[in-house]
């Protein structure tokens, strides 16, 4: 068998099938670009998915790829197995209504046996049940013969689709046999077995089915194969390595991480798990994090720092102490960054090293904590006997120390435990869809039916920068999308050449109208939205008049919305160039909106902008503006573009050619948005917001044009009323203010100080009041303004009715307070804890404390005098008690 590293391997790959007629293609990013449906690239055919389903001829039949993605369909498996991984290299070949079955199987087994010399005897085939077609390939045209071809179900031979909706079929995978020393052991072992023996390494996917939302499916438009061999599997094969974490590529991340602990540790069964868990999750961090997500508690944020902190809980199984993630930060990079189109890592990894630094440091500050209070309750369920952990308990570690769900679970099931996730999920709330599934996108076209053809010929040709209204547009391609129940009915079509933008680049799709040319009665189709699925351009209408024909129309985009569109765009691209400018080359953009109503740009930065800053960042721009700068356009090879400092936006997949936007020598963007001609159209530039919405990355959200003018109108009438209602000048309003907010200040305090007065008053008062009574102690509902003050007052009950106590009741910002205070003498039979624990019981409060003093609260305040008659009945329940044990 041939010895190759893994950068070897990739070459091979490529080099076979390329020489077979296959365009070597780009890679897409991780996070997909034009697929609502997924949080992440998890197959090497998702940015092919458009050209299985749709109808129109895909810009080429064949291609061949290596795609980095993200599964974490089996996250609690990697480290467990040899073979799993979240982040991974698939090499793919594609066919778009080329070649089929035959050809794939053919190609598949040259490359295995001849081309890296892999046994036959070792190499197994698979197919789906029912696929008589590829079962007979191996077995006749192959000659395997029928014993070695193994028939498997729905769950491991029939593929997709990705995301639940669009291209997925039958698939035959091959399998590499380590051997009968491996795995189970069983004689009856073959392929499909849940143990380790065969190890699949290389799917075919024969794609023929389109999977609606329904579940429905339907014939592909363009039948054709989509094949996935990840390179860490292959190169474990090959290489002969004990897992995919081990191969040359992933064995020096390893390495790293058993430096940073101990080798005693690193070196047991769960060390090396620990390890392996460590090395896959190192990677796919770095990658996510330098494509611009960030770690949040929702969607892909919340994918990164699920992955973040279960690395970080593993740490301790290696003997490492305190945050070590962003260490590995240099290894990672050094790794990957040897192939050519992962040279970005190195431009980031310092971004990359200082986010995981923050999160893995936010998170430490608990993980001792979290780790204790799971330990502790493990401890007891054990003494008990029970094999359930509560899920309000795992709620706590998520909510009050950050433990992801699943980190919970694994850690329970380490323990012999299962998790009450119904009852985590109960306490959740709203937050359990974000703990579960971390989100999902809803697909603009989920409601869509089948394509069907109007007219034959080129489509989507896109001649909006210059043209708003186009005569003599025709219909190509059009399918219903709603409507009905007296609903207008919608469409969604293609035209054969369009004026209307589709949503790309951060910038929303154009609207506006199609008209029946030449006839004012005939029909209108209202384009309420345009986006683009793979090379076609969408146009979602509603038919307003007459019915959706195949044309001519006059397409006139909305004109108003546009130009609007355009000021803030490239005032977008002056934005960029002025925070570049102000705060360092470091920044990086990580997002953007770009509507009629008003632009977002969010970018990577560490911390707060000052207001020094903003204005700053706001006077550059409109200094461009004023200046009345030509926006010009140039289309160059992307590296021409590059080499004259062209910044490309990292996520947006760039062809050969790239049009560039240059305003002067501020601004050079590659972008294929729409632009003004000059920056004197923009008019005005106005800051409305900053602010974080990660760790590490800033928004800024802003305005232009009579919009921003608009704004600046209403501040100056504020600013008329203010300077009215405080009887000064406007440049006097702030000093005003100021002198306001010392005397409400000085106020407050004296009115603070009398109310504690008063209510040390009224609590002496009710001491001694008490002092004769038996039992000695306090029912009240007193007025204070804060718990701290109910809390002192109490103290003093505690200390003046050392024999009782009192149970003090307060309304504090519309809710109910209590507090419990319990003398020294009193509290083995009356715990402050318990007493006021049982006293907020009737109206649904919680709260605790220690056996002298403790606090409870609850929502309704209006049923106070219910919580004092409990807490009173409860007192003389057992302060009646006597002593001594004689009852």
């Amino acid at each position: 068998m041939k010895r190759a590293t893994s950068n070897e391997l990739r070459r091979l790959f490529l080099d076979f099938f390329v020489e077979r007629g296959h365009p070597h293609l780009p890679q897409a990013p991780l996070v997909p670009l034009d697929d609502p449906t997924l949080l992440f690239t998890s197959a090497g055919m998702v940015p092919f998915k458009p050209y299985f389903s749709s109808p129109l001829p895909p810009p080429t039949r064949r291609a061949v790829t290596v795609q980095r993605c993200l599964r974490l369909t089996d996250v609690e498996q990697v480290g467990q197995t040899v073979r799993h991984a979240t982040f991974f290299e698939m090499l793919g070949n594609f066919s778009f209504g080329d070649y089929f079955k035959k050809e794939a199987i053919e190609w598949a087994w040259e490359f295995s046996t001849q081309v890296l010399g892999m046994p036959k005897e070792r190499l197994w085939p698979s197919v789906y049940m029912d696929d008589d077609e590829a079962f007979d390939l191996w077995a006749k045209h192959i000659g395997l013969g029928a014993d070695r071809i193994t028939r498997l179900g729905e769950k491991d031979n029939f593929w997709g689709p990705a995301g639940g909706t669009g291209a997925c079929g039958p698939s035959s995978e091959i399998y590499w046999d380590q051997g009968p020393g491996a795995g189970c052991q069983r004689p009856a072992c073959a392929p499909g077995c849940d143990c380790e023996r065969y190890l699949e390494f290389w799917n075919l996917v024969f794609p023929q089915f389109d999977q609606l939302p329904s579940g429905e499916r339907q014939p592909l438009a363009n039948r054709g194969i989509d094949t996935g061999m990840g390179l860490e599997r292959l190169a474990m094969i090959i290489q002969g390595s004990p897992s995919v974490q081990d191969n040359d590529l992933l064995a020096p991340i390893g390495d790293a991480v058993r430096r940073m602990g101990s080798a005693a540790d690193a070196g047991t069964e769960r060390g090396r798990r620990a390890v392996r868990v460590i090395t896959d999750h190192a990677r796919a961090l770095v990658f996510t994090i330098a494509e611009g997500v960030r770690p949040s508690n929702e969607g892909r944020g919340y994918v990164v720092r699920r992955l973040l902190r279960r690395a970080a809980r593993f740490g301790r199984d290696v003997g490492i102490q305190g945050p070590f993630l962003a260490r590995l930060v240099p290894t990672v990079v050094a790794q990957m960054s040897v192939y050519e189109e992962y040279g970005y890592l190195k431009r980031e990894e310092g971004i990359v090293a200082d986010a995981i630094r923050e999160e893995e440091s936010r998170f430490a500050e608990t993980l001792e904590q979290g780790v204790a209070r799971f330990e502790e309750t493990a401890a007891t369920l054990e003494k008990r006997r029970e094999t359930t952990f509560p899920g309000a308990v795992a709620f706590q570690l998520y909510d009050t120390f950050g433990f992801p769900l699943d980190l919970t679970v694994e850690m329970a099931r380490e323990r012999g435990l299962g998790v009450d996730e119904a009852g985590y999920e109960a306490a959740m709330q709203e937050q359990r869809e974000r703990a579960r599934k971390a989100g999902r996108f809803e697909t603009r076209r989920a409601d869509a039916g089948p394509w069907q053809t109007l007219t034959e010929g080129p489509h989507s040709a896109f001649v909006g920068y210059d043209a708003w209204a186009l005569d003599g547009v025709s219909i190509r391609s059009l399918r219903e999308v709603g409507g009905g129940d007296g609903a207008p009915r919608e469409v969604e079509l293609t035209l054969d050449r369009t004026p209307f933008y589709p949503e790309g680049g951060g910038q929303v799709g154009d609207t506006g109208w199609l008209l029946a040319a030449g006839d004012e009665s005939g029909s209108r189709l209202r384009v309420r939205d345009t986006y683009r699925d793979g090379d076609a351009i969408v146009h979602r209408a509603e038919v307003a008049q007459g019915s959706a024909g195949a044309g001519p129309y006059r397409a006139v985009v909305d004109a108003e919305k546009r130009a609007a569109t355009q000021r803030n765009h490239t005032a977008t691209h002056l934005l960029h160039a002025a925070l570049r400018a102000r705060l360092g080359t470091h920044l990086k953009q990580a997002g953007s909106l770009v509507a009629p109503d008003r632009l977002r740009f969010d970018f990577s930065h560490g911390k707060p902008l000052t207001p020094e800053d903003v204005h700053a960042i706001e006077s550059a721009v409109n200094e461009r503006v004023l200046a009345d700068f030509e926006v010009r356009t140039e289309v160059t090879s992307l590296q021409e573009a590059q080499a004259k400092g062209a910044m490309a936006l990292f996520g947006e997949k760039y062809g050969e050619r790239v049009r560039q936007v240059i305003v002067d020598e501020y601004s050079r963007e590659l972008c294929g948005g729409c632009h003004v001609r000059r920056t004197g159209e923009i008019g005005y530039f106005r800051v409305e917001s900053e602010a974080a919405i990660a760790a590490g990355t800033r928004r800024i959200e802003a305005v232009t044009g009579t919009l921003a003018y608009a704004h600046a109108e209403r501040d100056r009438a504020l600013l008329r009323e203010l300077a009215s209602r405080l009887g000064a000048p406007r440049e006097q309003i702030a000093a005003r203010l100021v002198t306001l907010q010392e005397e409400t200040k000085r106020l407050q305090e004296e009115r603070s100080r009398q109310g504690k007065d008063q209510l040390r008053t009224r609590v002496a008062e009710l001491v001694r009041a008490a002092q004769g009574g038996e039992p000695p102690i306090v029912l009240a509902l007193v007025e204070a303004s804060g718990v701290e003050e109910l809390r002192e007052a109490s103290d003093l009950v505690r200390q003046g009715l050392p024999r009782g106590g009192g149970l003090l009741a307060a309304v504090i910002d519309g809710k109910l307070s209590v507090a419990a205070a319990v003398g020294a003498e009193a509290v083995d039979r009356l715990p402050a804890d318990a007493w006021v624990r049982d006293a907020v019981s009737v109206v649904g409060g919680k709260g605790g404390g220690k056996r002298e003093l403790a606090v409870a609260g609850a929502k309704d305040a209006s049923r106070v005098h219910e919580v004092l008659d409990r807490g009173g009945a409860f007192a003389k329940e057992r302060l009646e008690q006597p002593t001594g044990g004689n009852r």
